[in-house]
């Protein structure tokens, strides 16, 4: 009986592992760096807001990130150097392993135009994230984790996207690309082509200086 129950504690015990599809020993928390971030971000004024954001693991799970409204570059024109980018964190899916694939629909207010962009992660990117790297943290010797993805986007569906950390700058580049057109609309039709309204200040610059197409090429 003693025997008999213990094997039942030991079940017990796997079973969260087995329902996940994974082995204890395969969970992020075994990697140097177990945590990463995902952030979206457009230039100043160019508001922009994600209606969906899904990544998919190395373990072949497609995890949804709740995004909505994305963060703001300091400037407008083109895109910022890469000392002006990152470590801000953004969402952290919990108990996720390293990106694979990374899939985003998004709202251009500023067009309006909806776009839609898939990429794969590439495997230096995803060797970064999961070693640490020595730095500086409050004068002292330290190790950072380059763990943080930033993904901006901007009008006419180009894209951008860097990896940083706390105290690990400035930001490494990774990709470029450019965004199909989301042929449904906004809300995948839903809205009936309504889109989400610019904040005044950000209506008011676009009206008054327009948008500055092909800046964000280079």
């Amino acid at each position: 009986m003693k025997r008999h129950y213990l094997v039942s504690l030991l079940l017990l015990a796997l079973l969260p592992a087995c329902a996940s599809g994974q082995r204890p020993s395969d969970g992020p928390w075994f990697l140097p760096c177990p945590h990463w971030s995902l952030d979206v971000a457009a230039p100043r004024y160019m508001e922009a807001w994600v209606e969906d954001l899904e990544v998919k693991d190395d373990r072949g799970y497609w995890l949804q990130i709740p995004m909505g409204v994305v963060g703001e570059f300091a400037q407008t024109t083109g895109w910022p150097p890469p000392n002006r980018v990152g470590g801000s964190g953004g969402s952290t899916p919990s108990s996720a392993g390293l990106p694979m694939e990374v899939s985003l629909r998004w709202q251009s207010l500023a067009e309006p135009q909806t776009y839609t962009w898939h990429f794969i992660v590439p495997e230096s990117l995803r060797q970064a994230m999961a070693k640490k790297e020595p730095t500086v943290w409050l004068g002292k010797p330290s190790q950072g984790c380059r763990s943080d993805i930033t993904v901006g986007v901007a009008p006419g569906g180009r894209t951008i996207v860097w990896i940083s950390g706390i105290a690990l700058t400035p930001a490494i580049e990774v990709m470029r690309g450019k965004a199909e057109v989301e042929p449904l609309g906004p809300y995948q039709g839903f809205s009936k082509g309504k889109y989400r309204p610019m904040h005044e200040p950000a209506r008011k610059y676009v009206e008054e200086h327009g948008i500055p197409y092909g800046s964000w090429d280079h």
